[in-house]
Formats: C-alpha cells, sequence, structure tokens
C-alpha cells in the first residue's frame, strides 16, 4: 500500500501580519461600534433629561412669577391691616378687616418646584454627560438656589405650623349661641360666600382674591390684644418678603438664564417634543 503525504508549505510572515491585522481591525470596528451605539444611547438619555427639565423650568418660572405676586399683595394688604388697627375705629371696619386678615392668615405664596430632573441628572450620573460647562454650571446653581429657597419657605410653614391656627381665631368670634339655656349648641352664622373684593382706606385702594373667605351674617369683633396680634402679622410678613427679596428673585432670573443656556447648547430640542 503507498501512502500519499500532503506537504504544508509554511505560512510566511506576510500572511500572519496579514491575519492579525485583519483581526484587528475586525475587533476595533466591533468595538467602535459599540461605543457609538453607547455614546448615542447615553446622548439620547440626557437629551430627554434636558427636555424635561426644561418643562419643569417654564414651569418654575410661571410659579415662581405668582408667588412673588402673592407676596407683593401680602405686603399691600399688611400696610392696609396695620392702618386699620392703629389709625381707624376697628368696630366700623371690621369687615374690611375681617377679609384683610383672612387673606393674610392662608399659605399662598410659598413656592414649590417643579423641578425633579436636577435630581436625575445628580443621582443617576446624567449630569457628567452634559459637556458645555456654562449649562452644567448654570444646573448646579439653580440647584443651590432651590435649597436655599427650601429653607426660607420652612420658615414661614414652621411659623404657620406653630402660629396661624390661634392667630386666625384671635380677632372674631365666628360663631353664636342659638339659645344662651342650650349651652352645647352652636351653630355657623350663614352668610355670604366672597371669591373677590376691593377695600379702601383714605384715598387708596387694595383689591384682591379671596380664597373661599365666608363672611357672616353676625360678625363680631373680639376685644384682642391688637399689639402682639399686629406684631405676629408683620412677623409673618417680614419673614414672606425676606424670602421674596433675597431668594426668589435670584431664583427666578437663574431659571431664565438655565432656560437661556438650555435653548443655545439644544437648539433642536423642541424637535425632541
Amino acid at each position: 500500500m503507498e501512502v500519499h503525504h500532503h506537504s504544508h508549505h509554511p505560512k510566511k510572515w506576510k500572511e500572519y501580519i496579514t491575519e492579525f491585522l485583519m483581526l484587528f481591525l475586525a475587533v476595533s470596528m466591533g468595538f467602535l461600534a459599540e461605543n457609538v451605539r453607547e455614546e448615542r444611547v447615553i446622548e439620547h438619555q440626557t437629551q430627554n433629561v434636558i427636555l424635561q427639565l426644561r418643562d419643569e423650568l417654564m414651569k418654575d418660572s410661571s410659579a415662581i412669577h405668582l408667588s412673588k405676586i402673592a407676596h407683593s399683595k401680602q405686603d399691600s394688604a399688611t400696610i392696609f391691616l396695620e392702618n386699620y388697627i392703629l389709625k381707624t375705629e376697628l368696630e366700623k371696619n371690621k369687615i374690611p378687616f375681617f377679609y384683610l386678615h383672612n387673606y393674610l392668615c392662608t399659605r399662598q405664596g410659598i413656592f414649590e418646584t417643579n423641578c425633579i430632573a436636577i435630581d436625575q441628572l445628580k443621582f443617576a450620573g446624567v449630569l457628567k454627560n452634559v459637556k458645555d460647562k456654562k449649562l452644567r454650571d448654570g444646573i448646579e446653581n439653580y440647584d443651590l438656589l432651590l435649597l436655599k429657597n427650601k429653607v426660607r419657605s420652612s420658615r414661614e410653614e414652621a411659623f404657620m405650623n406653630k402660629y396661624i391656627d390661634d392667630l386666625r381665631i384671635e380677632p372674631f368670634n365666628y360663631y353664636y349661641r342659638l339659645n344662651e339655656h342650650l349651652i352645647d349648641t352652636i351653630e355657623n352664622v350663614k352668610g355670604t360666600a366672597m371669591s373677590f373684593t376691593t377695600i379702601n382706606y383714605h384715598y387708596l385702594s387694595f383689591a384682591f382674591k379671596l380664597d373661599k373667605i365666608f363672611l357672616p351674617d353676625q360678625l363680631v369683633l373680639k376685644n384682642f390684644d391688637k399689639d402682639k396680634y399686629l406684631s405676629r402679622i408683620l412677623q409673618l410678613n417680614g419673614i414672606r418678603m425676606s424670602t421674596n427679596s433675597n431668594e426668589l428673585k435670584k431664583l427666578g432670573l437663574a431659571a431664565k438664564e438655565l432656560l437661556l443656556n438650555i435653548e443655545r447648547v439644544y437648539p433642536d430640542l423642541h424637535k425632541a417634543e
């Protein structure tokens, strides 16, 4: 039996180099394609969060504006109320005093942010993908101002929680007894529900919206401590106006600047909606 031996010619070194280069190129292209895909995913994720941030900033800007208007009206109402207490016969002006009192004892003007996208940017690690330094700094600055404003708002909340219930019922008696012999029976006096009113003091007038204020037919003004009452009202107004001047104005400007930077860095963001 004759055995045939197949001879194998050894590969030349150039062939090894060629195969190595082809393998290296294939692996490199694979890595490159994966990196491109990952970058597009990150870019899309970042753009979605920035789009959410833009929408929330627009809501914040509107809420800040309304809070500033509320604080301005509360300041005017406080001035009117102070003049009614100190410079008028309060019994003759108890109805406008009642309106002002109830208006100032509400929690209007306390700003609450709509922004949750900032937390996503921070805690999901998306902020590092924002390459524009001015935009990134604007996001961090707005977040810092939100924290400062929250501290200010907490002061007002704490004051309201501590004093407002007693303050609300201090000057007026809202109830009457149906029969002096039936000491356990009380009933709210039926009256008129108001939603908007205008009050006057000398040549000044003040128009404001009421939050479901109920004016009893028989409104009884108590013999209350006017100095103590007015001190609390002025203290509350001071907290509100301090928040307005120190934090809300800065926050409003920061929101406006941040929106401009978002539009600059992402000019086509509206197309993603």
